[in-house]
């Protein structure tokens, strides 16, 4: 029986960020990239989609109108800045996550968006993605120096059961939980912003 290809050829597993610019755009969608790995996501859910409508709305309501310029971006690429801790110079690649909200101070032009420029980066937990925002994307963010982290947590129906509130420690490595909301989502996230949102809002049609 031949050898699959990546027995002889490793690098047959991995994407560069040429490569994955290259792809078509509904592929894209479909994938993201850590360490020049493709992580492959299921499809989200109407329920998923509509939390997460309904949180970008209010999060972009939040916005304080003498404040900087913020931008609320739902599903967008998002690029790492920040090396792995763990990777040589020869072994450093590209990694791609895409929160299902980021908040971050406005880019000029067709700048790509990057961990640099977020503040609050959002994930919404169903069964099936639990693991990776609590755990992968969780200590991702961290590293990437994000101030703040907040993870809407579906039950099996897909109605919202909590949000919890992570922010940075002092090391500026690690996420502390900060909160964990039931009912509203009421709190101040970095430049002002003071959002307070029901859970019917966000599950509302």
């Amino acid at each position: 029986m031949p050898l699959p290809a990546w027995a002889t050829d490793p690098s047959s597993l991995l994407i560069t960020e040429e490569q994955y610019e290259a792809l078509p755009e509904e592929v894209c969608k479909s994938i993201e990239v850590v360490d020049g790995s493709v992580i492959f996501c299921e499809s989200p859910s109407p329920r998923h989609q509509r939390v997460l409508r309904n949180l970008a709305r209010a999060l972009a309501d939040a916005r304080p109108a003498d404040g900087p310029c913020i931008d609320v971006l739902p599903d967008t690429d998002m690029h790492y800045v920040e090396r792995n801790a763990h990777a040589t110079d020869k072994g450093h690649r590209f990694t791609m996550r895409r929160p299902d909200i980021s908040v971050l101070h406005c880019l000029e032009g067709n700048v790509k968006l990057t961990s640099a420029s977020v503040f609050t980066a959002v994930e919404i937990a169903g069964f099936d993605s639990r693991q990776r925002d609590f755990q992968d994307k969780k200590a991702e963010y961290a590293g990437q120096r994000i101030p703040m982290y907040l993870i809407v947590v579906l039950d099996a129906d897909e109605t919202v059961h909590s949000v919890e509130e992570h922010r940075l420690d002092w090391s500026g490595r690690s996420y502390q939980l900060a909160a964990v909301h039931r009912d509203v989502l009421d709190t101040e996230l970095p430049e002002g912003m003071k959002l307070s949102v029901s859970f019917k809002e966000l599950e509302s049609v």
